[in-house]
């Protein structure tokens, strides 16, 4: 299991109805496999629709969860005493923070759009996600190792490269221009 830090930070523009937040708000975290979520303090009253927490949470990771999983982000308004309305939410792809090219121990400054109920914009989340490793019997931080494949520069990867290497090749370049439309399609939130 791996568990990761997430700072909910602040968020920005929040509205309910077409109309500017006026009441505390608060944010609730949990990852894509996990039934409970972890829940920050109601935003100070008058935080309205730019409300900051600076609060840290705890989020553990099954091991379905660091293969394609997400982390479900979602605000929430406070509407009675005992009552509290979706303000907004949005998946954060585990990818994004765990197995890119940034270490995965460093601190990440994230900031999502957040999508309400009808799946229209809704404000921004700022959150900080930094993941901790299990610690092994010796104090020492036990760090995943994942293959790397051997980069090669140049495109295309030439076949015997690829054989000599032992079939395992990646083209590593950065395209001068990207004449392509956006690959990222929206899924949908699971309210």
């Amino acid at each position: 299991m791996q568990s990761v830090e997430i700072t909910v930070i602040s968020a920005e523009n929040l509205r309910v109805g077409k109309k500017p937040v006026k009441k505390s708000s608060f944010v609730a975290v949990r990852a894509s496999s996990a039934s409970e979520c972890c829940t920050t303090k109601m935003s100070a009253e008058g935080g309205g629709s730019h409300p900051t927490w600076n609060e840290k949470l705890a989020v553990d990771l099954q091991p379905a969860d660091l293969r394609n999983g997400f982390i479900m982000v979602e605000v929430y308004c406070k509407v009675t005493s005992s009552k509290s309305k979706l303000v907004g939410g949005v998946h954060v792809p585990v990818s994004d923070f765990l197995g890119g090219f940034l270490p995965s121990n460093r601190l990440q400054f994230l900031s999502y759009r957040l999508w309400d109920p009808t799946f229209e914009r809704n404000g921004v989340v700022n959150i900080s996600v930094k993941v901790r490793f299990p610690e092994t019997p010796n104090g020492c931080r036990s760090f995943p190792q994942a293959p790397r494949p051997k980069a090669i520069v140049g495109v295309p990867a030439r076949e015997q490269e690829r054989e000599r290497l032992g079939g395992v090749a990646v083209v590593a370049g950065v395209p001068a221009v990207w004449f392509g439309r956006s690959h990222c399609t929206y899924q949908g939130l699971g309210f």
